[in-house]
């Protein structure tokens, strides 16, 4: 009989002991809560602040929402339990102790890492953060976990008054209503971002990756399906402006100055899409191959991307492709452009497909006349090319674009669809005013024919992003380059060559002047909305996506075992690659 009042006394003072534990965990969650809102509101300056005032309040209810269900999530997985396993009190405060000191140390390393590389912390940075490689880095990363005894003191201390004043904590009726409005602002944060989401509202679309951790909900199957969305014009929208995540850039970083120039030169710039870095010969292209020779070829060089869009950004802009839904929702005009409309060059714009890349009408050339004849196909673009030509007795110096595009479904196609571009290319150098002219010669991307990739978009084989650079120019020494070059080099070439550019390359650009010894590139970049893609001077490829995740491919574009990857190499590339974005 003793023994049964023993164990029920036993059973009911665990059951209040493991109560006082849950209770007391609210309070403590609902404190870290508090300091994770509080270092979390850093990201405020961190990001491309909202310009609309529903962005910004946005901004604060996220804050809330985000963070209180974060850490209550991270009480639910990992301290809630113990309340029922660690039956000493003081145990298992400080097992939540720790928990809770670990986690605030890693956010508030967090925003630092985010501050530097606009990225969240991920397996992959922590290892590039610890890098032995980098050790004067390591070193400066260490400092911010200075705080940490601090930040264990705070945790203690409240800990051990919350336990001692718990009773009368109990009593305290507010943190039901707090607790009903962190829920309120959580379940606000992702409604909000589903409609912004379907409608494309931008302020709070780029919100997206503001907090770590932070997945919001988007709903936009849902409202195509009671349309609420027709899925076609939202498609075509996408297309226009560009990604709903896309932030704002800080182009150029500097406001660009020159040189006085003695005499300007005219500019012929010809971009072939599908042209492959092994067309160039004499037996596929022999004209083209002949202009090769009197000219200056790089036999190395890479489009930044391995789309038109991506490959266009890379010449016109001198940015990797990361940008292009960025450029595309702020309108974002080349420099080279507006240094062109300065000096008051002549426009001569032709394509073949009239201009059907959105990067042209929505940024590159906005609100220009864009000469758009009614036969489309690369006969009708040269014809029109040489028509102006024939046509031009103006003593100002004219900048004139031809964008030429291949076809082919297989390797023969391809072959007979080059030997067509070949006799058009001769056409236009043979009429091209050579003595005052600079001229370059490229491909936005090559054309491949693999038939083994699951996804063509995240495809970046050789024969997609390996492409001819051909840049003639009278004063220039006809020489073949085997250096590895990409085509953020262009725009500092040109900016240098023609205008001669004050600035140091990295205000407006992220590649370097071709023309410069010093042009010794160990990597250049290619990418595309998911993919940053390393490309080192002997073909071997490293691809990295947002999430930190990584693949390595040799030259022949087969997948390689990696179990180290370059750290410092990484590292390197994520200084360089969001150095534009705006925060």
């Amino acid at each position: 009989m003793v023994e049964l009042k023993n164990s029920k006394l036993s059973g009911r003072q665990y059951r209040e002991e493991t109560s006082k534990k849950i209770s007391w965990g609210h309070w403590f969650a609902f404190f870290n809560v508090i300091i994770a809102i509080v270092i979390g509101a850093r990201y405020a300056f961190l990001i491309d602040w909202p310009d609309t005032l529903f962005g910004r309040v946005y901004f604060f209810i996220s804050l809330l929402g985000h963070f209180s269900f974060s850490i209550f999530a991270i009480y639910l997985l990992l301290v809630f339990p113990l309340s029922f396993i660690v039956k000493n009190n003081r145990t298992f405060r400080g097992l939540a102790v720790i928990i809770a000191t670990i986690g605030t140390t890693l956010l508030l390393f967090d925003t630092q890492v985010f501050n530097r590389f606009n990225l969240h912390l991920s397996s992959l940075v922590w290892n590039l953060l610890v890098n032995p490689e980098k050790g004067e880095l390591s070193r400066d990363w260490q400092l911010f976990f200075a705080p940490m005894p601090i930040i264990l003191l705070a945790q203690m201390i409240f800990s051990r008054w919350s336990w001692e004043k718990l009773r009368s904590l109990e009593r305290q009726k507010w943190l039901k209503f707090v607790g009903a409005t962190f829920t309120l602002c959580f379940i606000g944060t992702h409604l909000i971002y589903a409609w912004a989401d379907a409608f494309l509202y931008r302020p709070i679309t780029m919100q997206r990756s503001n907090f770590p951790l932070s997945y919001p909900m988007t709903a936009r199957t849902f409202l195509e399906k009671h349309g609420f969305i027709d899925r076609a014009k939202y498609a075509q929208k996408l297309a226009l402006e560009g990604r709903p995540e896309a932030l704002k850039i800080n182009y150029p970083k500097h406001q660009l100055e020159f040189f006085p120039t003695a005499q300007s030169k005219n500019l012929l710039i010809i971009t072939i899409s599908g042209l492959r870095y092994d067309a160039v010969t004499d037996n596929k292209m022999p004209n083209l191959s002949e202009f090769a020779r009197k000219a200056r070829q790089f036999t190395n060089h890479y489009s930044s991307g391995n789309n038109d869009n991506a490959g266009l950004v890379g010449l016109f802009y001198g940015l990797n492709a990361n940008y292009t839904d960025s450029i595309l929702n702020n309108h974002t005009q080349s420099v080279l452009i507006q240094k062109l409309n300065e000096e008051k060059y002549q426009f001569a714009l032709f394509s073949s497909d009239r201009f059907k890349e959105n990067l042209f009408r929505q940024a590159l050339f906005r609100g220009m006349n864009l000469s758009l004849s009614n036969k489309e196909g690369n006969e009708s673009a040269v014809n029109n090319l040489l028509k102006f030509f024939a046509a031009d007795s103006s003593d100002k110096n004219w900048f004139a674009y031809l964008d030429l595009a291949l076809n082919g479904s297989n390797p023969t196609a391809y072959r007979q669809s080059l030997a067509q571009m070949d006799e058009q290319i001769g056409k236009v150098l043979n009429h091209i005013p050579m003595e005052n002219t600079f001229v370059v010669i490229t491909a936005p991307h090559g054309l491949s024919f693999h038939t083994n990739v699951e996804d063509d978009t995240n495809y970046f084989g050789r024969d997609e992003i390996q492409v001819p650079m051909i840049i003639y120019s009278k004063t220039l020494a006809p020489k073949q380059e085997n250096a590895l070059t990409s085509h953020t080099d262009l725009l500092p070439t040109i900016m240098s060559a023609l205008f001669e550019v004050r600035n140091p390359a990295s205000d407006y650009a992220q590649g370097r002047n071709l023309f410069s010894p010093e042009n010794d590139n160990s990597w250049v970049l290619a990418s595309n909305y998911r993919w940053n893609v390393i490309i080192q001077a002997d073909g071997t490829q490293y691809h990295l996506d947002r999430e930190g995740n990584y693949k390595k491919f040799d030259d022949n574009y087969q997948p390689q075992s990696s179990s180290r990857p370059p750290l410092g190499l990484f590292l390197d590339v994520f200084k360089q690659e969001r150095s534009f974005f705006d925060k």
